[in-house]
């Protein structure tokens, strides 16, 4: 009866887990519209709430993996949820990165370039709620193989655009007469934000693997 109590908090923890860690990217977000549209003010006061976001999910994760160590699940599938919410964890941690490195180094973002950048930035959003779905159809009672792959697939597809988005933008900044500093500043935020989505995938092959096993 322990081991049951045991495996529900894991899930309760988890689905609190993929709620912060969308909260953080949906900050980020918000906050990375606001500086490319020239807010200042608006991204710069959600600074402590994305750190905040991101620091909640690390301890969530840590309250996890103790329950996972103290006997939640059987042992052939124990490794594997860690390994999943781990990965999921690190699209917060990607998402932080991505905030400090607009909040500490404010990039120049041509006005030519803002709507691509933020069209790069809606369908990482996108990206993560369909994972989410999937990760909550795999923590749901009666969980079902069949609509945990059917979002994880679309993971995939809009990863694939993000990464056709970028390759496309990236060309196009080089080709202008910007300054080199500016271009390769630049690219250096395309590539932050494209980080994020680069982990929601690896979060969703976890996902697959991991329900191969077990349907919780």
């Amino acid at each position: 009866m322990l081991m049951f109590k045991k495996e529900k908090r894991v899930v309760e923890l988890a689905l609190q887990h993929i709620d912060t860690t969308a909260e953080c990217l949906e900050v980020m977000t918000t906050a990375l519209r606001a500086f490319v549209s020239g807010n200042d003010d608006e991204w710069a006061a959600s600074a402590d709430r994305e750190n905040r976001l991101e620091h909640d999910a690390d301890n969530l994760l840590r309250d996890i993996r103790e329950l996972l160590y103290s006997g939640a699940y059987l042992p052939a599938i124990r490794g594997d949820l860690y390994r999943l919410m781990s990965v999921v964890d690190n699209v917060a941690n990607k998402s932080e990165d991505c905030f400090d490195f607009v909040f500490y180094q404010k990039p120049q973002v041509a006005q030519e370039y803002r709507a691509e950048i933020v069209a790069i930035v809606e369908l990482t959003l996108g990206c993560f709620g369909e994972f989410r779905q999937a990760l909550e159809t795999f923590f749901a009672p009666k969980g079902e193989v069949d609509t945990i792959r059917q979002h994880t697939k679309r993971v995939g597809e809009l990863e694939s655009l993000i990464d056709d988005n970028e390759r496309a933008l990236t060309a196009r900044i080089f080709e202008s007469p910007l300054p080199l500093s500016e271009k390769l500043h630049l690219r250096r935020l395309i590539v932050k934000i494209v980080c994020v989505s680069d982990v929601i995938e690896d979060a969703a092959d976890e996902l697959e693997l991991v329900s191969l096993k077990s349907i919780i």
